[in-house]
C-alpha cells in the first residue's frame, strides 16, 4: 500500500484536475484578461479546500497508464460540467448576434474585452448584463457549490459513457437556441411588423424602396423594445443560472451512469 500522504496527494491532484478544468471553460475565469497563472492558483486553491468535505476517494495504487485514464477522465468530467455552465452565455450572444442582424447593428462590431473578437453592441450588452446578474445575485457561489455536490454523485474514477449521457448534452445543446429565440424574440417581432407594414405601402407606392425606407424604422423600433425588454432577458438569465446547480448534478449522475 502507497503512503497515505502519497494517496492524498494523487487525490488533490485528481480533484485539481476536475477543477482546474471546470474553471478553464467557466465564462470569466476561461477570459484572455483573466491570468493562466491565477487560474491554475485558484483551482489549486479550491482543491486543497475542498478536499476535505468530498466524500472519501477510493482511488488504490494504480499504474501509470490506470492513473493517466483516470487523469483525462476527471479532466473531461471538468469541461463537461463547465460547458453546461457556459451554456448560458452561448445563449446570449446568439440572441445578441440576432438582434444585431434585425437592427443592422452586427456590422458595427465592437471588441469584446473578455474574449478579444469583435461582437456586434447588442451581443456585448447581453454578455455584460448576464455577468452582472450572476455576479450582483451570487449565482456563481451557487455553482461552484453546484459543482461540490457533483462529487457526491460522481466521485474520483467512477465515470461511465452512457447514451442518455449524450442525450443530455443534446438536449441541453438545443436549449441554447431556444433561449436565444426567447430573448430575441421581441425584436424579431417588431421587425417583422415593421417590415410587413412597409410591404404593404409599397404595394400603393410601387416605387418605393423597402428596405432602404424601413431600415431607419427597424433600428428605432428594435432598440427601443431591445430596451424595454432587458429585464425580460435578465429574467431568463437568472432562471438559467438558478437552476445550474441542479443540471450540474443531473449531469454528474449521467456520467457516473445512473
Amino acid at each position: 500500500m502507497a503512503p497515505a500522504l502519497e494517496i492524498q496527494a494523487v487525490n488533490w491532484c485528481l480533484v485539481f484536475l476536475r477543477v482546474g478544468a471546470f474553471l478553464h471553460v467557466l465564462p470569466f475565469f476561461s477570459s484572455i484578461q483573466f491570468p493562466v497563472v491565477l487560474r491554475v492558483a485558484l483551482a489549486a486553491f479550491v482543491a486543497l479546500f475542498l478536499g476535505p468535505f468530498l466524500p472519501p476517494l477510493t482511488v488504490d495504487p494504480l499504474s501509470i497508464l490506470e492513473l493517466v485514464q483516470v487523469m483525462a477522465a476527471e479532466v473531461a468530467i471538468g469541461l463537461v460540467l463547465g460547458f453546461v455552465a457556459r451554456m448560458v452565455f452561448y445563449a446570449v450572444d446568439l440572441a445578441g448576434h440576432v438582434v444585431g442582424l434585425e437592427t443592422g447593428l452586427q456590422l458595427g462590431s465592437l471588441l469584446d474585452p473578455f474574449q478579444r473578437q469583435t461582437v456586434g453592441p447588442p451581443g456585448l450588452i447581453l454578455f455584460l448584463l448576464a455577468a452582472v446578474v450572476m455576479l450582483t445575485l451570487d449565482l456563481h457561489h451557487w455553482m461552484l457549490a453546484g459543482f461540490w455536490r457533483t462529487y457526491s454523485v460522481l466521485p474520483v474514477g467512477t465515470v461511465h459513457l452512457t447514451a442518455g449521457l449524450f442525450e443530455a448534452m443534446v438536449r441541453h445543446t438545443a436549449l441554447i437556441f431556444t433561449v436565444a429565440l426567447q430573448m430575441a424574440a421581441p425584436v424579431m417581432a417588431v421587425s417583422f411588423v415593421i417590415l410587413l407594414v412597409f410591404s404593404l405601402l409599397s404595394r400603393a407606392v410601387p416605387q418605393m424602396n423597402v428596405f432602404a425606407e424601413s431600415f431607419a424604422f427597424r433600428i428605432a423600433g428594435g432598440l427601443l423594445v431591445f430596451a424595454l425588454t432587458l429585464h425580460l432577458t435578465a429574467q431568463y438569465v437568472f432562471n438559467y443560472l438558478h437552476r445550474l446547480p441542479d443540471d450540474l448534478l443531473i449531469m454528474a449522475r449521467l456520467l457516473q451512469g445512473q
